[in-house]
C-alpha cells in the first residue's frame, strides 16, 4: 500500500483527473437518484400513505376500470362493480380535482375523515377555507401528492356525487375482480398514477447505465495505470513482495481514489440538493445518497479488479527488460 500511495502523490495530475471523474459520476448518480425519489413522492405519496398506514391496508389491492391505461384519474367503476366491492368488504375510492387559490389540488376520499370536513396541508389552509366555505378545514402535518398535485382528504360521501370524480376501490388481494376491471397489487399500485411509471423507468435506466459506465471508465483507467507501473511492480516482486501484497497495493490505490471521489460527489449533491429542494422535487436520504455511493464503490472496485490481471502474471525479468 505504501508504494501505491507514493505513486498517487507523484502522479498528482492523473490522480486528480480520475478522482474528479469519479466525483462527477457520483454527482450524476446521486442527483438522479434523489430526483427520481422526489418525483416518486410527488407522483404517488398519497397512495403510499394510504396503503402503508396499517398492516391491513398494506395488503390491499387497488381496483380500477380496465380502460387500457390503469390510471386512477380515468377510472370509472360502475354502480354494479361498486356494489360487488362493498359486498366483499371493500371501500370505494373517489378522486376529483379542484382549484384552491392558485393551485390545482386533488380531492381524495378517505373514510377516516368526518363528513363536511376537508384535511389540508398547512400551507394551503387559508386558500382551502376561502375556496370551500361549506366545509370545515382541518390542517394535517404531512403534505402528500398525487400526479404532482397536493392532496386534500375528504369523506367519500362528499365526493361520490361529484360528476367529475373518478371511481376506484380498495379491496383485498384475493378479491375476485369483476369483468371490466383490473386489480393492481404491491408496487403495481403506484402505476395508477399517470406520471409514475414513465418517470421512474427512464430515470432508473439512466442510473443503471451510469453504474455500468463507471465500472468501464475506472476499469479502463486502472488498466492503463497498471501497465504504466509494471516496472515498479516488477521491482517489488523481485525484492520478494508476494502476489497478495501486489494485488492489495493496486486495489488500495483504487479504493483511495474511489473514496475521495465518491465522498466529494455525495457532499456536493447534498449541498446542491438542499439548496434546490424548494425549486425542484428532490428527496435526500440514505437511499438516494449512501446506497448509490456503495454501488458505485463496488462497481469501481470491480473494474479495478479486472484491470490488475497483468499484476497476477508479471515476471520481474520480463517487466524489467521491457522497461
Amino acid at each position: 500500500m505504501f508504494q501505491g500511495i507514493r505513486e498517487l502523490r507523484s502522479a498528482k495530475g492523473r490522480t486528480a483527473l480520475i478522482t474528479i471523474t469519479v466525483g462527477m459520476i457520483t454527482i450524476m448518480v446521486t442527483f438522479l437518484s434523489s430526483l427520481a425519489a422526489g418525483l416518486s413522492f410527488e407522483s404517488v405519496s398519497a397512495l403510499q400513505a394510504r396503503f402503508n398506514s396499517d398492516a391491513t391496508q398494506s395488503k390491499q389491492a387497488l381496483l380500477l376500470q380496465d380502460s387500457g391505461t390503469s390510471s386512477l384519474a380515468s377510472s370509472r367503476l360502475t354502480p354494479n362493480q361498486l356494489q360487488a366491492v362493498e359486498a366483499a368488504g371493500g371501500e370505494a375510492l373517489y378522486m376529483s380535482r379542484a382549484k384552491v387559490g392558485t393551485s390545482t389540488v386533488v380531492l381524495l376520499s378517505d373514510a377516516q375523515v368526518k363528513p363536511g370536513t376537508v384535511e389540508v396541508p398547512e400551507v394551503l389552509y387559508n386558500d382551502a377555507q376561502a375556496a370551500m366555505p361549506e366545509k370545515s378545514a382541518v390542517t394535517v402535518s404531512d403534505e402528500v401528492y398525487l400526479d404532482h398535485q397536493p392532496v386534500l382528504s375528504v369523506n367519500p360521501r362528499d365526493l361520490k356525487d361529484d360528476p367529475g370524480a373518478s371511481t376506484a376501490a380498495l379491496v383485498s388481494e384475493d378479491f375476485a375482480a369483476p369483468s371490466g376491471t383490473v386489480m393492481l397489487k404491491g408496487k403495481e399500485r403506484w402505476n395508477a398514477s399517470a406520471s409514475y411509471q414513465g418517470e421512474q423507468t427512464s430515470l432508473n435506466m439512466m442510473v443503471v447505465l451510469l453504474y455500468v459506465i463507471s465500472a468501464l471508465v475506472l476499469g479502463a483507467f486502472f488498466t492503463v495505470w497498471t501497465m504504466q507501473r509494471l516496472r515498479g511492480v516488477a521491482i517489488s516482486s523481485a525484492l520478494g513482495a508476494s502476489r497478495r501484497v501486489l494485488i492489495g497495493d493496486s486495489l488500495g490505490q483504487a479504493l483511495v481514489i474511489l473514496a475521495g471521489g465518491i465522498v466529494a460527489g455525495v457532499l456536493i449533491t447534498f449541498i446542491a440538493g438542499s439548496a434546490l429542494a424548494s425549486a425542484m422535487p428532490i428527496t435526500l436520504s440514505a437511499t438516494t445518497l449512501a446506497q448509490p455511493a456503495v454501488i458505485l464503490a463496488v462497481a469501481g472496485l470491480l473494474g479495478a479488479t479486472i484491470s490488475i490481471r497483468p499484476v497476477l502474471k508479471v515476471s520481474p525479468r520480463t517487466a524489467l527488460a521491457a522497461g
